[in-house]
C-alpha cells in the first residue's frame, strides 16, 4: 500500500474507527453533558484565582460580559491542574447533598485514579456512581487537561461548512483548517470543547433565534427560563425594556438585533440550552462496537509480517 501524507495519517493521535453496531445516546444521556456543564461552571469559577497563583502556566482572559466563559489555557500541568481539580471536586460535591462522611470517600474516587469503584458500590445508587465516574473521567483521567491545552480555532471548532451538517466541535489541523472526516473519537473530549468552541464564539443570529422561538412555543413556562438567563446575565447589563418576558417581542427585528441578540449571544445558560435542545441529543451518539486501528498496530508484535 502507498500511503499519502504518511507523516500526517500515521501520527500516534490519530485512529482510524469502525463502528458496529446502530446508534445509542451516550451513556448516562441527558445527564452526562449536564454534568459536563456544571464543571464547566466551576472551572470559570476557579479559573482566575488558578491562573493568578499560576500566571506562567497558564493563559487567562476574563469575559467582556458577567455571563461569558474566559479565555482560559493551561500552559503547564506541574502543579497547576491537580490543584485546579482539587477545587472543582470540592465544590462539585458540595453541590449535592451527600452525607459528610460519604464527602471524604466521594473526593478521593474522582481525585485517585486507583480508588476502585467497588468501594461505592454498596453506598451510592447506580446513577450517582455514573456521575462520580463521569466526574473522575473529566478531572483526574485529565480531559479536562486534554481539552484545555488546545486553542480554539487551532486545534480544535465547529466546522463552519454547511454540507458537513454537524455541530459538535472536530479536530483542526492549523488555523481555521478543518480536518477532513475527523472526528474526536472521546465522547466527553468532544462534548467540552463543543462546549468552549460556542462559549468563544458566541450563538449566531440564527442559533439565537431558534433558542427564543423554542423558549416561546414548547415550553410551558418561558418566563422562569428567561428570568434565570436574565439573572445570569445580571439585570444591571440587561435593557429594561426586556427584563421580563413579557416585554420580548420576536416579531420586533430591531429589538432581536439590537437588544436581545447582542446581550444574550455570549450568555452560557443560553448557550446550554442550544445544545441541550438542538445539538448534543442529535450528535452525541456512540456505538455498542467499534473497530479500532493506529500507527501503533502497524509495528504490533501480533502481526506476522512487522512493517518497518
Amino acid at each position: 500500500d502507498v500511503l499519502d501524507e504518511s507523516d500526517e495519517i500515521l501520527h500516534v493521535k490519530y485512529q482510524l474507527i469502525y463502528t458496529v453496531g446502530g446508534q445509542q445516546q451516550v451513556d448516562a444521556g441527558e445527564e452526562r453533558w449536564k454534568t459536563i456543564q456544571s464543571i464547566l461552571n466551576l472551572v470559570k469559577k476557579h479559573a482566575e484565582d488558578v491562573s493568578r497563583m499560576f500566571q506562567e502556566k497558564t493563559c487567562y482572559k476574563s469575559p467582556e460580559r458577567k455571563s461569558g466563559f474566559p479565555q482560559f489555557r493551561f500552559q503547564s500541568c506541574e502543579e497547576v491542574y491537580p490543584l485546579f481539580c482539587q477545587k472543582i471536586a470540592s465544590d462539585w460535591i458540595d453541590s449535592r447533598n451527600y452525607r459528610y462522611a460519604d464527602k471524604a470517600t466521594i473526593s478521593s474516587f474522582i481525585l485517585e485514579t486507583s480508588s476502585s469503584v467497588e468501594n461505592l458500590t454498596d453506598k451510592f445508587p447506580c446513577l450517582d456512581i455514573q456521575l462520580f465516574l463521569i466526574v473522575r473521567g473529566l478531572l483526574s483521567s485529565e480531559v479536562l487537561l486534554v481539552a484545555f491545552q488546545k486553542r480554539y480555532r487551532v486545534n480544535y471548532g465547529v466546522n463552519p461548512n454547511i454540507s458537513f451538517n454537524r455541530l459538535m466541535a472536530v479536530p483542526f489541523r492549523a488555523k481555521d483548517v478543518v480536518v477532513d472526516r475527523t472526528e474526536f473519537g472521546h465522547p466527553d473530549v468532544a462534548l467540552v470543547l463543543t462546549h468552549l468552541s460556542y462559549y468563544y464564539s458566541g450563538l449566531s443570529d440564527l442559533q439565537l433565534s431558534q433558542c427564543f422561538n423554542r423558549l416561546n412555543d414548547e415550553e410551558t413556562d418561558p418566563g422562569v427560563i428567561y428570568d434565570q438567563w436574565v439573572l445570569y446575565e445580571g439585570e444591571d447589563n440587561v435593557t429594561q425594556s426586556i427584563k421580563k418576558w413579557s416585554g420580548v417581542n420576536l416579531q420586533d427585528y430591531r429589538q432581536l438585533t439590537e437588544c436581545l441578540f447582542p446581550i444574550f449571544r455570549y450568555n452560557m445558560l443560553v448557550i446550554h440550552y442550544f445544545l441541550n435542545h438542538f445539538v448534543i441529543p442529535r450528535e452525541a451518539k456512540q456505538f455498542p462496537n467499534k473497530l479500532v486501528a493506529s500507527a501503533w498496530d502497524l509495528s504490533s508484535p501480533l502481526r506476522s509480517k512487522i512493517i518497518t
